[in-house]
């Protein structure tokens, strides 16, 4: 397999601000049609409140209209694979962007009912990745060129937040005072941000072929990503931080049911739950240029592992937003960590692959950890489940001691010699 030799290059201030705008659009406007997003929580309060079915059954929903992204990785062979010629990554932000406003509008036009809002929601999952796809594989592709994996990082989690806190804040209000048919409306004209995205052109952000594996040899060497032991460790974590039986059904359905908040106040402590993690976000730009990469994964996961355990304290409306605020700040230094960790530890030219692999891992461990944590509820109420997720999480202190070092072991401007040496090893022996 034949990587191109060129060295990774510091970005200019200019370059800089380039980067920064165009992501910062990007991740808002990917971000907004996550099966999690805008849309999401006006459909789960639906199935709650006007057809009363149960958390498990909403978990079901959950799982079967991911099974698009179950299969992730299937796009990023694809993307590593085959680009158009002409826009490269933009091409799939074009086609999936105008699969997403089709599939609302058709949405919008036909009753809400089990089946199509099933089906319907599979086609957005579906389309939702393919502009993933192309967000994931080019963040990763410029961080390492750019030498600025830490902070494309701290500002994807960051600009990230963006629209979670919408998704939560809005959404709430939604569920309590719109239709679906104009909550689908609403993210059909959203949609079209991303026909926009994809004509926007810069040689800042498309530095050409470099660091791209031919693409004769990808189909031919698959095995080949196995013997990165960096990058399937880094996958590995991140599906482990993401398999959270306490997080969302389990945790919908206890704070409406138990404790009494309502839709809006529901939505109130999910968006001060993103927001906690801002001024975090903001702060790794700069820890990851001071402290090496291994430290910041250590430490931040000692603080993350006791995350869920605030919940219990939870007895009213207000209780809620301080504990919200309190769990974002202990998760955000390792959220911000790992996807470093899975930045640096692409090989190059397999940027798509290595991240959608960890997407595949995200969904399927977070859908079935939602799964568990339903499963849990109903029989043996919430304390179960924050307990299952404090021992996963304490499970990642076991894995971080055997990424090599040869990733984690440097600040992120000293990286990317030490990384691509590490990629070019792999991919030779």
């Amino acid at each position: 397999m034949i990587l191109s030799q060129s060295l990774p290059t510091p970005a200019t201030p200019r370059q800089l601000l380039v980067i920064a705008t165009y992501f910062s659009f990007l991740f808002v406007g990917v971000g907004m049609h996550s099966p999690s997003g805008l849309f999401s929580l006006p459909v789960q309060f639906y199935f709650k409140n006007r057809l009363h079915l149960s958390s498990q059954s909403v978990s079901y929903f959950g799982l079967v209209t991911a099974i698009p992204l179950y299969l992730s990785f299937v796009a990023g062979l694809a993307r590593d694979s085959w680009r158009p010629r002409r826009m490269g990554d933009r091409g799939y932000l074009l086609l999936g962007g105008l699969g997403l406003t089709c599939t609302y509008l058709a949405l919008a036009m036909i009753p809400p009912v089990w089946s199509s809002l099933l089906v319907g929601t599979i086609l957005l999952s579906l389309f939702y990745l393919v502009v993933s796809t192309a967000s994931s594989a080019l963040t990763t592709q410029v961080g390492q060129q750019r030498l600025m994996t830490g902070r494309l990082s701290a500002l994807s989690n960051l600009v990230g937040t963006v629209p979670v806190v919408i998704s939560f804040l809005v959404g709430g209000a939604l569920s309590d005072n719109w239709s679906l048919r104009s909550v689908f409306l609403l993210m059909a004209a959203i949609s079209a941000s991303l026909w926009l995205q994809a004509f926007w052109h810069s040689k800042d952000l498309f530095p050409g072929n470099s660091g791209i594996v031919r693409e004769e040899k990808i189909r031919l060497n698959i095995p080949l990503l196995f013997r990165h032991r960096g990058a399937l460790l880094a996958t590995l974590i991140w599906m482990m931080w993401n398999f959270a039986p306490g997080a969302n059904t389990a945790t919908m359905y206890y704070l409406t049911n138990t404790v009494k908040l309502t839709d809006a106040q529901y939505g109130q402590y999910q968006a001060m739950f993103a927001i906690a993690f801002c001024p975090i976000f903001a702060c790794y730009g700069f820890l990851c240029r001071r402290f090496t990469l291994r430290t910041l994964l250590f430490w931040g996961t000692i603080i993350a592992v006791p995350q869920l355990v605030p919940i219990l304290w939870i007895h009213s409306a207000q209780s809620a937003l301080i504990v919200a605020a309190l769990m974002g700040i202990m998760g955000a230094v390792s959220t911000a960590a790992y996807y470093d960790l899975l930045i640096r530890a692409c090989p190059k030219g397999l940027e798509g692959t290595v991240m959608m692999i960890a997407v595949t891992g995200y969904w399927i461990f977070g859908k079935w950890g939602d799964l568990l944590g339903s499963w849990l509820y109903e029989r043996a109420q919430y304390l179960p489940c924050v307990i299952a997720t404090t021992v996963v999480y304490a499970l990642i202190l076991v894995v971080l001691p055997f990424i090599p070092r040869t990733i984690t072991e440097d600040r992120e401007e000293q990286s990317g010699n030490r990384v691509q040496e590490y990629a070019l090893d792999n991919l030779e022996n």
